[in-house]
């Protein structure tokens, strides 16, 4: 499970016992990021994993046996993009000729491009290097990027600790981000181990939407975060068990855009809907379940 607020269903559930009442005993394994978290169910080292939809779209293209159950968050806002004050970037088109800090193969890199085309530009006007979510804003301290572009807690982190140094820009609605309950290709028995944490991630939206506070004081304590950075995403985040059409809209799209700019070594997209395995979902929520397969 990757360590983000954007996991919050995750440890409610613990919190409040809302897996005990199904039929899994969950165990959890925090790691930094959707592609640690996706390498570890690819290896098997564990059943499920938490990840964006950008993970899933980049490993999609290399034919992986992997499947999504779920989408349990969605964010307008939690990529964002930083650029040292110091630069001036007014506009989009002041990114020309800068170095940009981003995350390969994730969510980071993919917003960059979507940022630089607002304006007509593509990654080859600007040099792109490549940093762990971690390290990002070392790269920035050090002078190496002029501008980066972390998703969250390094987002609020790096504003709090460079403070007037750097530029948080208003990027919000420029991407939706998911995150989502993966596996390996499921036989019947993960299918209802995939059923049971859902069950498990139900009780636990449903609380989320009635206990506010409580949820944040929660999520506070697990990731020992501070009461200034939740009241700083929260409102972004939008707890909700779902399996619909947006979701492959956005791995296909961003699939097509890795092929598009040789971000990856494969150059066919893969059938998305082959990721998706709805099974689950259909009987826990039959009516958030929206996809064709």
């Amino acid at each position: 499970m990757s360590k983000t607020p954007l996991s919050t269903p995750f440890y409610v559930a613990k919190a409040i016992g809302a897996f005990d009442k199904t039929c899994v005993n969950v165990k959890f394994d925090n790691v930094v990021g959707g592609q640690k978290a996706f390498t570890k169910v690819m290896t098997g080292d564990v059943d499920f994993g938490t990840s964006s939809d950008s993970v899933i779209a980049f490993q999609s293209l290399a034919n992986k046996g992997f499947v999504t159950h779920a989408m349990f968050v969605q964010s307008n806002n939690d990529v964002k993009f930083l650029s040292r004050s110091s630069e001036k970037v007014d506009s989009v088109f002041d990114l020309k000729g800068k170095k940009i800090g981003v995350i390969q193969g994730t969510a980071s890199e993919y917003f960059v491009s979507i940022l630089l085309a607002l304006e007509g530009l593509t990654t080859e006007d600007v040099t792109l290097r490549y940093y762990k979510p971690e390290a990002l804003i070392n790269g920035f301290i050090n002078n190496e990027v002029d501008a980066f572009v972390p998703w969250e807690p390094f987002a609020f982190n790096s504003t709090k600790q460079l403070r007037d140094k750097v530029k948080v820009h208003n990027t919000k609605n420029l991407n939706s981000l998911s995150f989502n309950l993966i596996s390996l290709t499921a036989d019947n028995l993960l299918v209802e181990k995939a059923k049971c944490i859902i069950q498990g991630l139900s009780i636990a939206t449903d609380y989320i939407a009635g206990n506010q506070e409580e949820s944040k004081q929660i999520v506070m304590r697990e990731l020992n975060l501070s009461a200034a950075f939740i009241e700083w995403v929260w409102p972004d985040y939008i707890f909700k068990l779902a399996l619909n059409q947006s979701l492959i809209f956005s791995v296909q799209s961003q699939a097509i855009w890795a092929v598009a700019t040789q971000m990856s070594e494969f150059e066919k997209v893969s059938d998305v809907e082959r990721f998706i395995d709805s099974r689950a979902m259909l009987q826990v929520i039959p009516n958030a379940v929206n996809v064709s397969q």
